[in-house]
Order: C-alpha cells, then structure tokens, then sequence
C-alpha cells in the first residue's frame, strides 16, 4: 500500500511539472543538424538528440536552413496574446 501511494505521489507531482513547464514553454539549444533533404522537408535535428519539424516555406523553416551547422538556442513559449 505505501508504494501505491508513493507512486501516486510521484507521478502527481510529474504531472504539475510539467503543466508548470507548458505554461512557461521550454528553450533548446545545441549544434543545428539536417541533410539537405531533410531541410528541404522540414525535419532539424539539435545536437542529434532533440528533432524539430517546422513547415516548410515558413519563415522559421528559412530561418534554420540559414542556420544548420551552427549552435543555436530555440525558446519556444506560449503566445501573450492568446492568454
């Protein structure tokens, strides 16, 4: 019984971290890596552990084409406006 409860606990206290860490939004940061065919589709990989697919022809897609094989920190956050 103890160890239900302890699970239960931690898995509660996972939960309101992260709708803690959603409502703050989160920043990545590492080497920009992607094939050239990967670029054109989309799909950016930083430092070959964290995958970002953005649209292609949006301004952020062009953004990070510009940027592969450079270090870059990505923050993605809630939008003010939306609140």
């Amino acid at each position: 019984m103890r160890r239900v409860v302890v699970l239960v606990t931690v898995v509660v206290l996972l939960m309101v971290g992260w709708v803690v860490a959603a409502q703050e939004g989160f920043s990545v940061s590492g080497r920009l890596g992607a094939t050239d065919q990967e670029a054109q589709e989309g799909y950016f990989a930083v430092d070959q552990q964290t995958m970002i697919v953005v649209k292609p022809g949006s301004e952020l897609h062009k953004y990070l084409k510009g940027k592969v094989g450079q270090r870059l920190r990505l923050t993605v956050e809630p939008d003010s406006e939306s609140e």
